[in-house]
Order: C-alpha cells, then structure tokens, then sequence
C-alpha cells in the first residue's frame, strides 16, 4: 500500500493539539483572576499600553458574565486582586471597581463564540499604525497564519465600544 506524501493538514493539526495537551498537561492552577494578571504584565513585558487601550477578559463560569480588570490600571499594575466578576452590563457582581466601559463588546463576542474561553484587544503602536493605512490586512507571513481567515476590517469605525452598536458590528 502506498503512502500519501501530502497528508491533510487537519491529520497535523489533530496530533500536534493532542501532543502539546499531554507535555503541557502540568501547568500550575491558577485561577482565571490570576491568568487574566498574568496576560496583563506579558502584555506590559511586550510594550503594550494602558488598560485604556488594553483590554482583557475571561469568560466566566455560567453565561453572561465575565471576568475583567478594574479601569483605570496600566497592564502593568493589574494583580489578581484587580481583577472583577461583572455581568452583562458591567454590573460589578464580585471585586471592588469600574469595569473599562469598553469592555461591553466582549460580552457579545462571547455569546457568538462559545468556544472562546478568554478576550484579549490591545492595540499595539505598529498595528495601529498599520490600521491607519485604511486597506485590509492581510496574514500574509507565517507569524500572522494564525490569523488567517479570521481578521476583519471596518472602513468606518463609530468610535468607542461603549454600546451595543459596536458590539453587534463586532
């Protein structure tokens, strides 16, 4: 029986998955609270900015609600003491603080993506920069395949994420 030498890539994918799940398997158990710290200084580590123009979150454990930074922090401050248990409208449900009212957005990626565990937006210098060029990006080098077929591009953007306009655009 011959053997195809262009096996399909969903066959590499599988087996690549299932290997990093058994060496990877002996993580620390952190808590969501402080992963969602732990994101927020590898993102200061990497030059991102202010919890402004930084965002994160983790879904939380039943529907519509989620866990976020308190606004007003540099990711750079954010500890897992920071970190608040909101609902669907930013309504503090565990934590002391103001939820980024930015935030609202995420809610509604969760609900369209049930697969996603934890939201991380920021927006570093040079994408931006990139952003401002008004065409479509395209995942063009093997450091941005991850994100082929999944990037969008708005040529008008109705400002902050504040409403469920943006979240419903999103």
């Amino acid at each position: 029986m011959a053997v195809s030498r262009h096996a399909l890539k969903f066959n590499f994918e599988a087996r690549a998955s299932a290997e990093m799940g058994e060496y990877f398997s002996d993580r620390p158990a952190w808590t969501k609270k402080q992963k969602l710290a732990l994101m927020a200084r590898i993102l200061a580590a990497g030059g991102h900015g202010s919890g402004i123009t930084g965002q994160i979150s983790a879904r939380g454990e039943v529907p519509d609600i989620m866990w976020t930074a308190g606004f007003g922090l540099s990711l750079n401050e954010i500890r897992a003491s920071d970190v608040l248990l909101v609902d669907n409208d930013l309504n503090v449900i565990k934590g002391a603080g103001m939820p980024n009212p930015s935030n609202r957005f995420h809610m509604w990626v969760y609900r369209a993506r049930p697969d996603l565990m934890s939201i991380l937006h920021t927006h570093p210098p040079h994408v931006s920069a990139l952003s401002m060029l008004g065409v479509p990006l395209i995942a063009s080098h093997m450091d941005t395949a991850m994100f082929c077929e999944d990037c969008a591009w708005l040529p008008e953007w109705p400002g902050p994420p504040i409403g469920d306009e943006e979240g419903d655009l999103i």
